[in-house]
């Protein structure tokens, strides 16, 4: 009698903790996410390269777990006034490497330009890359370097620095800045001058603000300038500078 009440103990014991254990599994948040934004914005400007100064739409999706992510960017023109055809998808894989910190985030990855568009004679190439996020300090600067192995077989750095502030629990905004840098054979490709020399490329400055419709749904707005180097040659854009700016929604599905 004593050994069933003993056993029937036993089983009530681990069925409160493999009890407990389930409420604890169901209670740990997923680290999978999906999220997919659209922005409407007036100009495409990649890189100090005003690619068309006309109204343009960029959808994109983002899937990531753990530290793995995957995104897919598009741009198309908006408009029938774009001089040329700049229909674009962007596929990018990345990772964020085990020793990142809490002050340190380093992410590595690959990203895959391709061009779809009717017209637009542009090469796909791809990219690899690195990206060092300094957090935890008054300004938060990335460093970022490009390294396009495929058709330019050049280098592009960008330094970033930016500040964030929080206007309510629903509303945040930021300003920040940028500054690139092209290797010898990258504004060679990019800029079409056979004499070209590593130099600074762009200059941006931009503020941005965001706004919490619902917990999953966010309104976002950019006003941005930007600036090429006059040590590149700008005549294959359709502008040295330019402000520019739109909005753009974004859902969190995960």
């Amino acid at each position: 009698m004593k050994k069933l009440i003993f056993t029937a103990a036993i089983g009530i014991v681990a069925g409160l903790v493999f009890a407990q254990d389930v409420v604890m599994v169901e209670q740990q948040p997923s680290d999978v996410s999906v999220s997919a934004d659209v922005g409407l914005y007036s100009a495409y400007v990649w890189r100090g390269q005003v690619l068309n100064d006309n109204m343009v739409v960029q959808p994109s999706v983002t899937a990531a777990k753990g530290p793995f992510s995957l995104n897919v960017w598009g741009n198309w023109n908006a408009t029938e006034n774009a001089a040329q055809d700049t229909g674009e998808i962007d596929y990018t894989a990345a990772y964020t490497l085990p020793f990142s910190t809490d002050d340190v985030t380093m992410d590595i990855g690959m990203i895959f330009y391709t061009f779809p568009g009717n017209g637009n004679s542009a090469p796909s190439t791809e990219e690899a890359f690195i990206k060092a996020t300094f957090n935890n300090i008054i300004l938060t600067p990335v460093a970022s370097l490009y390294y396009d192995f495929d058709e330019a077989d050049g280098f592009y750095g960008n330094l970033a620095v930016s500040q964030g502030v929080e206007i309510s629990d629903a509303m945040t905004a930021e300003i920040g800045g940028s500054i690139g840098y092209g290797s010898q054979n990258y504004n060679k490709y990019y800029f079409g001058n056979d004499d070209a020399e590593g130099s600074l490329n762009d200059y941006n400055v931009y503020v941005s603000a965001n706004y919490a419709l619902t917990e999953k749904l966010t309104l976002g707005a950019l006003l941005q300038y930007t600036m090429l180097d006059g040590s590149v040659d700008n005549s294959g854009y359709d502008a040295n500078d330019l402000v520019w700016g739109g909005i753009n929604l974004s859902y969190k599905f995960l």
